[in-house]
């Protein structure tokens, strides 16, 4: 799923990195690793990507991936970043190009070799683009990287295939449910366990539920793909699949008996009237909800949904908590989407494009500058009686060097969202589908609105497949397996 997010964050990145000093040992912001989860070594370079060092003074010139022409801001960033890069690289000329990625446009895009020579794209386009051979293999060049070792296993896994890499991590989420803890004091309802199930969910939503006061005991979101990828989470709770890849084939499973299961808690939260009179809610529109304090519980990813409670919806940083997906029964597993933004170079490059493309994206990861931006932007928050909220799966490991110094950053400041230890203790993140996902999470939005606006009995069984045939059709029939 696409996170709104992606902007700012890369926004960031590339400010932090003109803050001054060089490469430090370790990254905050999400830059690539050499080796990947898989591989127990780095593999050796390609033919190629020696090929391209040796000529490494040869003129060579790439397309960056630019921002929409209105976020300004964004843009005078990243020329900023592509000035400091060809300062150094005097060879590399790069120009900023935008598009921004769509699964539906790619094709064609790749077709016309019109695509940047690199580009960000997200977790689920990983086997597409790997098997289209759109995105070139960076194994290679990533055995050569410093800091290949220093990268978060979780936030590498989509973009490793067949102990291969192909992408580099921007960002990376964990699905999660955000509460307003106020809202339960006011009703004197206690707040559900931490290690929680779907049924202290709904009792919970029930026992917080206020309609006459407009507020909601849980905001699901009921409309576009992110509907499909809320959902998701209770399908992969239940213990069930969206597809299943075999003899070449992807099949459609998520009309399976925990996709009955995860329907019918849906059906559960609308027979109990615990979600919001106007359901038909998008990413911007449920947290917008919850910042207002007109729901006690949203399902987003990592913490995204804090940054806005507190900072715009003016919600004491003691009255939001984090919660795990629940699990489906009491000792079960909460097991929750992950996702995430990553870098990836143009297969059709060529071999001295796609290495100057791959210094550009890792050049300024891992920087001291980095931790020094955050540490500014903590301390310009804090005089704007503003809390940072730091990202619940960071983008290297948080045992490295890089991960060590970035928590000191952290402890210096007060104004700063602790996460309850025991959070990430129980959270599992399941990696997204792997192919046409965007496609299966439009159509679940399809059936999960019938589910909220349909009266009296309804065929969920039907429903989930209706929807897998139609999927299976129109998607997943389509797919070449290589």
């Amino acid at each position: 799923m696409r996170k709104t997010f992606v902007l700012s964050l890369l926004a960031l990145m590339l400010a932090a990195a003109g803050c001054g000093k060089g490469n430090g040992g370790s990254d905050a912001s999400g830059s690539p690793s050499s080796a990947p989860a898989s591989a127990s070594s780095p593999s050796k370079p390609s033919a190629d990507a020696s090929a391209s060092d040796s000529a490494s003074d040869k003129p060579v010139e790439i397309t960056a991936y630019a921002y929409p022409p209105d976020k300004t801001a964004e843009n005078a960033t990243l020329n900023a970043r592509i000035k400091r890069f060809t300062e150094k690289h005097p060879n590399v000329t790069i120009k900023p190009v935008y598009w921004w990625y769509e699964n539906t446009e790619v094709a064609v895009k790749m077709a016309s070799n019109s695509a940047q020579t690199e580009f960000t794209t997200w977790a689920t386009e990983a086997k597409l683009l790997s098997e289209k051979k759109w995105i070139a293999d960076l194994t290679g060049y990533m055995a050569d990287w410093p800091y290949a070792n220093d990268l978060n296993k979780l936030a590498m896994q989509p973009f490793v295939i067949d102990g291969k890499t192909y992408g580099v991590p921007i960002d990376a989420y964990g699905m999660t449910i955000t509460i307003n803890k106020k809202l339960f004091e006011q009703k004197g309802v206690p707040l559900p366990p931490l290690d929680w199930t779907w049924d202290d969910l709904l009792e919970a939503a029930k026992a917080v539920n206020d309609p006459a006061k407009g507020i909601a005991g849980f905001i699901p979101m009921g409309k576009g793909t992110e509907s499909g990828w809320n959902w998701t989470n209770f399908l992969y709770s239940a213990g069930g699949e969206v597809q299943s890849v075999a003899d070449g084939k992807v099949t459609a499973t998520f009309n399976s008996e925990a996709g009955l299961k995860a329907l019918e808690f849906y059906k559960k939260l609308k027979d109990a009237n615990v979600i919001p009179k106007n359901w038909a809610l998008g990413y911007g529109d449920a947290l917008t909800l919850f910042n207002q304090g007109r729901g006690a519980m949203v399902m987003c990813g990592s913490g995204n949904a804090l940054d806005g409670a507190i900072n715009q919806g003016k919600i004491s940083k003691d009255d939001v908590l984090l919660y795990p997906i629940p699990s489906f029964a009491k000792g079960g597993e909460h097991v929750g989407v992950a996702g995430g933004n990553y870098k990836v170079i143009n297969g059709l490059a060529t071999a001295e494009q796609q290495k100057a493309a791959f210094d550009f994206v890792v050049d300024e990861y891992f920087t001291d500058a980095y931790l020094d931006s955050i540490d500014a932007q903590i301390t310009s928050q804090n005089s704007k009686k503003q809390v940072y909220v730091p990202q619940l799966i960071n983008y290297w490991n948080d045992d490295s060097e890089y991960g060590r110094k970035y928590e000191a950053m952290l402890a210096k400041h007060d104004n700063v969202y602790k996460y309850d230890p025991e959070l990430t203790k129980l959270m599992v993140s399941k990696p997204e589908a792997t192919y046409e996902t965007q496609a299966y999470y439009a159509e679940m939005a399809n059936v999960i609105q019938k589910v909220f606006t349909m009266k009296g009995d309804l065929d969920l069984q039907k429903l989930l497949d209706d929807a897998a045939a139609k999927v299976q059709q129109a998607s997943f029939d389509k797919v070449v397996v290589q």
